[in-house]
């Protein structure tokens, strides 16, 4: 983190010092780093084989090393991890250092007006749960802003094209406010590459596990303990058996953990965790989104972004760059203080703004689906719009199936 009492002037040995405590510097938005390698890479085996298995195959995963942390014997650790998948607990995925990749994240804040009926919101609701490149994002029910959602793409054009600008036309919204994201600190209360703490650290504090368990009956203390010891190995190869992806693939086991470790430890590009569905929890995800003054530095906002993204209770954390909004938090509404975690941003004097809102919905885990109401939990499609202009009215949709399906988009 940003060492007191340095200023990191311009035309002193401090200038942008500051960005040497990240593992990748806040740069930029998709500036691709050479050495990166695609989904499908061979170095990234034992991700795929793990996920193509683990849905009826608990023992892909470290077994001994759960058991050992846990006391639970091999069979309860897979017994428990099969009921947890089937009841659509948890969610084995994949997260990319996006701008590494050479994409931009772009999140985006819609707020609907006031009196908007009730069937046209859900209408949105609809096409934005249904729309393959939207990537994740959250429906909000009552507060400041209505929808964040999210896209990894290339070229900005393409967004607005495809995404923000039918947004915008739609007569019952108010605004759309694009939200580039510059870092990526927290997911699911698992600490991401861009991090100023341990990497891959899945935190959760006492008091909210203790509300947890007297919240709902669907999970108990030895049930979180297994995805806590999963979320928290010491390397991220630890995660798999590679005896069993061996078994399962055909593939060399020791290749797939020496390139899956270079793929994850060294390089940090991708992220591998155990995603807690909090929507099957019952839980609410309570959103702060906060805008600092103007004449902050940035490196003060990032100072301050780390500061508070200490607390654990906080679960997701984004850092944005040119936007009207510097960063956003998220909480589990039933097993944390609200009113404590906002008068905690409050006493900061750079911030100028908290709007709120509270999000009983995650759309898609990234490009994993949630919504198994409609049978479609884990369904998985990732886009690129590299080689497309969305500009050309025939590329307006990529996802739609016929023209005059095109020409409504």
């Amino acid at each position: 983190m940003p060492k007191p009492g340095k200023n990191y002037l311009l035309n002193t040995e401090e200038k942008q010092e500051w960005m040497r405590d990240y593992f990748f510097a806040p740069r930029g938005l998709g500036f691709l780093e050479p050495g990166i390698v695609g989904p499908d890479d061979a170095r990234v085996a034992a991700f795929n084989v793990a996920k193509s298995f683990y849905q009826t195959r608990p023992d892909v995963f470290n077994l001994a090393l759960v058991a050992e942390k846990t006391g639970l014997s091999a069979d309860e650790i897979k017994a428990r991890l099969q009921r947890m998948y089937d009841e659509r607990l948890y969610m084995l995925v994949k997260n990319s250092s996006v701008g590494v990749y050479g994409f931009g994240l772009w999140y985006w804040v819609v707020k609907m007006k006031d009196g908007c009926p009730p069937e046209e919101k859900q209408k949105l609701t609809d096409w934005i749960q249904n729309n393959n490149e939207i990537c994740t994002g959250y429906a909000c029910d009552g507060g400041d802003f209505d929808f964040y959602c999210g896209n990894h793409m290339r070229v900005l054009d393409n967004l607005l094209e495809a995404i923000i600008d039918p947004i915008k036309q739609n007569p019952y919204v108010e605004y759309v406010h694009l939200c580039p994201v510059r870092r990526d600190l927290r997911e699911s209360s698992v600490n991401q590459a861009d991090t100023p703490f341990r990497f891959r650290e899945f935190r959760f504090s006492d008091e909210a596990k203790k509300k947890l368990f007297e919240y709902t009956d669907k999970i108990d203390e030895k049930d979180l303990e297994i995805l806590e010891v999963l979320n928290n190995t010491e390397f991220s190869a630890d995660l798999f058996n590679y005896d069993v992806l061996q078994e399962l693939s055909g593939l060399d086991g020791a290749k797939m953990r020496e390139d899956f470790s270079h793929v994850m430890d060294e390089s940090r590009f991708l992220i591998n965790m155990l995603y807690l569905n909090f929507m099957k929890l019952g839980l609410n995800n309570h959103c702060y989104l906060i805008r600092m003054f103007q004449n902050t530095p940035s490196y003060r906002k990032s100072q301050i972004i780390d500061e508070l993204a200490a607390n654990p209770d906080f679960n997701n954390v984004f850092e944005f760059t040119d936007s009207y909004h510097d960063a956003i938090f998220m909480a589990y509404e039933e097993l944390t203080d609200s009113q404590k975690l906002r008068e905690t941003m409050e006493a900061y004097p750079e911030i100028e703004e908290i709007l709120e809102a509270n999000s009983p919905r995650q759309f898609r885990r990234w490009t994993a689906r949630l919504d198994d109401d409609t049978d479609n939990w884990e369904m998985c499609v990732f886009t690129d719009d590299l080689l497309q202009n969305r500009m050309a009215r025939k590329n307006a949709c990529s996802l739609c199936a016929d023209k005059e399906e095109n020409e409504s988009c």
